[in-house]
């Protein structure tokens, strides 16, 4: 036994080709040594016909053995199938050709039993394929010891054993990689694929099996095919591989090169990742980013961003114009680098709040770089983490400093205009010279925040200027400042040039100047001239205690206030004017219609007496004359009754409505006037007279002397009474129903009238809180007549609290 085994090396040269397949198999199991013995029993199963020395070899094996013997190969598959069988012997010489199968039909039924075949010759072509098939080893009959049985059983066990950890394994692997989410592919040199699993199969939309045999550069566009790269490194890459469907699939691609035992290259392994989906996201936020990116840099306001050290971690570009500098200027630095010293405790207080994640809005000063000051909004916000941790502040920052600048002068302004409006209030309102001077100067004191105040008033001969009124002037220089030369400097500018004078502290201060401020006591003083009709009348003083100077508004706001109380001083002038005109146009007229009066009454005596003694044409001419001297006095009465009107303020009182018509009716004995009569009080004055006797001399001038007129008076609405004139002239076309109320609008019949009459009929009526209109005395006839209707406030009865009982108000 150990002569053949040393024999083995010597003759490895000419060994049949099981013999070397045996040999490798020997060598692959390294640690096995024949003297080696095994404690367990062992369960042998020969199919075939038994060697002569097997019954020998089992004795001198070295452990317990359990020999069973099936002749024919169905008993063999049988016996096998049932289990508890460690080595199968198969006899291949006693099977003979026919039975060559029984091997296969053994390796389906007990794939995991080893298989020890038993030959006439090492060199048995069925020897060869039983090895090729899967047989552990062979034994040669009749040169078998026991020896070599031993190492035959062991080796045979141990490759079963190898060999099913091996499938275990490549199954377990070939499951993992046909169930992998990334796709497996393996490519030949050539650039065929060898293998694909299902998934690369689903990537590239063919089945796995159909992409076994197919030339890889069939799937990918690029010139270079990197999966036939030959290098000993492995690669990664993105890749854009072609679908059977025509679309594109974007790849992450991993290849590890295939090199056989002698270093050549063989192909590559590749795993194959579908990142498409991936891909599309990165560019829709990467198109997302840019977007945004292109919004936060064209933004008119500035963006800062912070870390949690109020260091600046980012800032666009218009945040960067803000301030001077370059956005990579900024980087990196404090805030508190850009910000005004009186501004750094309070941006502090708010960044500290940042942590606490309140959202702020607040003013802060910033320093440009080139150290002008701006004052900006900023809105900050505070950056956080998935797990809420702070982590900097986000600010949106905007320039608002001419906005300030604008509110500010918006301010001024609109307490300028207050000012001004209570100014204008006063000259407005004033009833004489004095209250107009006095108040404007208490105004403007008042409102700007001024302490001294001086009105000084030029005399006749605008000479000297006399001290009209003051406030806040030291008691010790009113006597010396009542009257000022206006010849001498610097009062000449005020008094005689009109210029305004402003005296402040100043360096070049002379000492005239700085004696007045001296004396006033106060620091800055304005000198503004008054002026009335173009020509200076006087001129107001206002001073300071606090202030240096007058700002440019103020100064406005003050030559502003001294030309509106110049405009109260004119309008005071003109309204004494007008008044002393008012008087004295009243004078005349009472004196004209007087003398008229007179005359008139003259004339119309001497016209009766004409009349008298005159017959034919001659008296005809006569009584022409007193129908004219007639419509001359109306006419004195009409202006007459107007200026009653404009010039006697209403007094309305009670008046007998009845009484009045009644007296008017008798005024005009020779017109038919129907009228019913009425019990009603109504609110007038002494001139409701003319409303009637206008109304009735309008009718029966244009009726003639056929005309009838109907005067009724009926209740209207509880508180108003209705009063109509009706007569039965020509009417009046609906054209003129409105303009007849006007004044010079001469009456409906052509040539008659002066236009006052109904003028004054309108103004009373309204005067009396009532109003007046004309209709056709019946609807659609313009040829029945006019009506003439207004309405007047009826004088109710006073009634006690509490009676519910309504009065019978109605006029009878």
């Amino acid at each position: 036994m150990n002569t053949r085994s040393r024999a083995w090396p010597r003759a490895a040269v000419s060994l049949s080709r099981p013999e070397q397949m045996r040999l490798r198999r020997y060598v692959r199991v390294p640690g096995l040594d024949a003297s080696e013995t095994m404690s367990e029993p062992l369960s042998v199963l020969l199919i075939g016909k038994s060697p002569d020395n097997l019954r020998e070899i089992l004795r001198e094996f070295g452990r317990e053995v359990e020999l069973i013997h099936c002749e024919r190969s169905e008993d063999g598959l049988t016996a096998v199938s049932g289990g508890g069988t460690d080595v199968v012997l198969l006899d291949l010489d006693h099977l003979g050709d026919p039975e060559a199968t029984a091997f296969d039909h053994l390796r389906e039924v007990a794939p995991e039993i080893p298989v020890i075949v038993l030959a006439a010759a090492g060199d048995d072509p069925a020897v060869l394929r039983a090895m090729e098939c899967g047989a552990q080893d062979y034994l040669v009959k009749g040169k078998t010891d026991a020896e070599l049985f031993s190492r035959a059983v062991r080796y045979a066990q141990e490759r079963k054993r190898m060999e099913l950890a091996l499938r275990r394994s490549e199954a377990m692997y070939r499951r993992l990689v046909e169930n992998l989410n990334e796709g497996v592919l393996s490519v030949d040199a050539a650039g065929l694929i060898t293998f694909a699993n299902p998934r690369m199969g689903e990537i590239l939309g063919c089945p796995a099996e159909r992409l076994v045999g197919s030339p890889i550069a069939g799937f990918i566009e690029a010139q270079v095919n990197p999966f036939c790269r030959q290098t000993d490194e492995r690669q990664e890459f993105e890749l854009d591989l072609l679908r059977s469907d025509g679309e594109r699939v974007h790849a992450l691609v991993v290849t590890s090169p295939i090199i056989d035992a002698s270093g050549v290259f063989g192909g590559c392994l590749a795993g194959v990742l579908d990142i498409t989906r991936r891909k599309r996201v990165e560019e829709a936020l990467r198109q997302s980013e840019q977007k945004y990116r292109l919004v936060v840099e064209s933004l008119s306001e500035g963006i800062w961003v912070l870390d949690p050290d109020a260091c600046t971690s980012f800032v666009n570009p218009r945040m960067a114009e803000m301030l001077g500098y370059s956005p990579e200027e900024m980087v990196g630095r404090s805030i508190y680098a850009f910000v005004s010293p009186s501004c750094r405790a309070r941006i502090s207080d708010h960044l500290n709040r940042q942590k606490a994640g309140i959202r702020e809005e607040y003013e802060c000063e910033f320093v440009r770089s080139n150290g002008e000051r701006i004052t900006a909004l900023m809105i900050t916000s505070p950056l956080v983490d998935d797990a809420g941790v702070f982590k900097g502040t986000l600010a949106a920052v905007v320039d608002i400093t001419e906005r300030k600048r604008v509110n500010e002068e918006i301010r001024i302004r609109n307490e300028q205009l207050m000012v001004l409006n209570q100014v204008i209030s006063v000259t407005a309102t004033s009833l004489s010279l004095a209250e107009l001077l006095e108040e404007s100067l208490e105004k403007t004191l008042d409102l700007m925040g001024l302490h001294l105040g001086i009105v000084y008033m030029l005399d006749a001969e605008r000479k000297r200027a006399l001290l009209h009124c003051q406030r806040g002037m030291p008691s010790s220089s009113v006597s010396r400042n009542r009257v000022i030369k206006v010849h001498h400097w610097p009062f000449n500018f005020i008094f005689v040039a009109g210029q305004p004078r402003y005296i402040e502290r100043r360096g070049d201060l002379n000492s005239i100047e700085a004696s007045i401020l001296e004396e006033l006591e106060v620091s800055s003083l304005a000198c503004i001239p008054l002026i009335a009709e173009s020509v200076v009348v006087g001129a107001v003083y206002v001073g300071s205690r606090t202030k240096e100077s007058f700002s440019r508004e103020e100064r406005a706001l003050l030559e502003t206030i001294g030309k509106e109380i110049g405009s109260g001083i004119l309008k005071a002038m003109l309204h004494k004017r007008l008044e002393a005109a008012n008087r004295e146009a009243n004078l005349y007229l009472d004196i004209l219609t007087h003398d008229i009066k007179n005359a008139e009454n003259v004339s119309s005596l001497y016209t009766d007496l004409l009349i008298e003694m005159l017959e034919g044409e001659a008296g005809l001419y006569a009584k022409k004359i007193r129908s004219s001297i007639r419509k001359s006095a109306e006419i004195i009465g009409n202006v007459s009754t107007i200026r009653r009107i404009h010039h006697d303020p209403p007094d309305l009182g009670e008046f007998d409505l009845d009484a009045i018509i009644r007296g008017e009716i008798a005024a005009f004995p020779d017109v038919a006037i129907e009228y019913e009569g009425t019990s009603c009080k109504v609110w007038a004055d002494g001139l409701l007279p003319e409303v009637f006797s206008n109304l009735i001399r309008n009718a029966a001038r244009l009726g003639g002397p056929e005309v009838m007129i109907t005067i009724r008076v009926e209740e209207y609405d509880g508180e108003n009474v209705l009063v109509s004139v009706e007569d039965t002239g020509p009417g009046i076309s609906d054209g003129l129903k409105e303009a007849i109320f006007h004044r010079f609008e001469r009456g409906w019949a052509e040539g008659c009238g002066d236009g006052l009459g109904l003028y004054i009929v309108r103004t009373l009526i309204e005067r009396y809180g009532g109003r007046i209109w004309v209709e056709d005395r019946i609807a659609g006839r313009l040829d029945a007549g006019a009506a003439f209707r207004f309405t007047l406030r009826e004088v109710l009865p006073s009634w006690p609290d509490g009676d519910d009982e309504d009065p019978d108000d109605e006029c009878e």
